[in-house]
């Protein structure tokens, strides 16, 4: 999936091999030649050192990482703009539905959150506490 000839371009432009950015990341010269052909994967830490390294965004770098563009992902269907693809219901029965955006629903299935996990609950109970008393 990787877009290998992207990672190797970028490298032939600004003049750099596969061993400079061995020692960049820390890792062996064939861990790289391996990583960059898609045949050991490439970790976080080793992509945001990349995209340090060859100076491009991390978004970009990410992309042809995985070697799509965008909001497609594995799992998922790309999204496809459209008409609205139905009517928001109304807590009020009596009142008549609003048509929902296009993009309404375009991330259905992609992030599952842990039973038990409160996303409105702060991180840090005591993150706006100033003074102890």
């Amino acid at each position: 999936m990787i877009d290998s000839e992207w990672f190797y371009q970028q490298l032939e432009r600004q003049g750099r091999t596969i061993g400079d950015l061995g020692v960049a990341l820390g890792i062996d010269k064939a861990a790289v030649s391996r990583m960059l052909r898609g045949l050991r994967k490439m970790s976080a830490d080793e992509q945001d050192g990349i995209a340090a390294f060859l100076g491009r965004p991390l978004a970009e770098v990410a992309a042809h990482r995985r070697g799509v563009a965008g909001f497609a992902e594995e799992k998922a269907s790309p999204y496809e703009a459209g008409p609205s693809k139905g009517e928001a219901p109304r807590a009020d029965k009596d009142e008549k539905p609003r048509r929902t955006h296009p993009i309404f629903g375009c991330m259905k299935g992609m992030l599952t959150i842990a039973e038990g996990v409160d996303l409105t609950a702060p991180a840090d109970p005591d993150w706006g506490r100033v003074y102890d008393d």
